[in-house]
């Protein structure tokens, strides 16, 4: 056999050795990157739903200088036996002496109707206060918060329904308020029901992507 007709394959060009990697390592970027994204896009609400149900347990008495009864009619209406729940719970804290000072939040007629459920149950009108506030928790911690600033208050205990506590604490914190959970304990607002849930897993998702951004500090801790 005469081995000088034997033919040797031609070797791959650096050109071919080159493009494939590139090829590859790109693809491979591409696919993690996406891989990231999906997971992330899972995990922010798996996330959301976790802050709630665990906040949901949260009965903070630590003292502080006063209690912030959320004003319940945007979800609830003017449901009276939410209004009793909230108005119980915010007299029973006052009771106990977690603060001396009982702020009530939302519409004046709603604001009056629980006032008039805690001088019911002995509470001085002198230690309630009512500020006439936008009906979502936003609006009106913003404005609890600014009249905390001004009167140099920097805790407030926060009385809502077990699935708003969440966001609650997460707005009120924003604002500089050093925040204390203690939800209700009876009454219809007091049931993690899916669809209550639900809408606020899309609340404070928002509130986490959007609204914290443009939230100012109103409070601030003193020296």
């Amino acid at each position: 056999m005469n081995i000088e007709h034997v033919s040797e394959a031609p070797a791959p060009s650096s050109r071919q050795g080159t493009l494939s990697p590139v090829f590859r390592s790109t693809r491979g970027w591409i696919t993690a990157g996406i891989t990231i994204a999906i997971a992330l896009i899972l995990l922010i609400p798996i996330g959301a739903v976790t802050q709630i149900v665990l906040t949901a347990q949260f009965d903070d008495r630590t003292p502080t200088q006063a209690i912030i009864v959320m004003d319940p009619t945007r979800f609830w209406g003017a449901d009276p036996a939410v209004l009793k729940s909230r108005a119980d719970h915010a007299a029973e804290l006052y009771r106990t002496g977690v603060a001396p000072v009982i702020m009530l939040t939302g519409r004046a007629r709603t604001a009056e109707a629980e006032r008039q459920l805690l001088n019911a149950q002995g509470i001085p009108d002198q230690d309630i206060v009512s500020f006439t506030t936008s009906l979502d928790t936003l609006g009106s911690l913003q404005m609890i918060a600014a009249v905390m600033s001004d009167l140099g208050w920097s805790s407030a205990t926060i009385v809502t329904d077990p699935p708003n506590a969440a966001r609650a604490s997460a707005i009120a914190t924003g604002f500089g308020i050093d925040a204390h959970l203690s939800p209700t304990e009876a009454g219809p607002g007091s049931a993690m029901t899916s669809d209550y849930v639900g809408r606020e897993t899309a609340a404070l998702m928002r509130y986490h992507l959007i609204s914290r951004w443009t939230q100012p500090q109103l409070v601030r801790a003193g020296p």
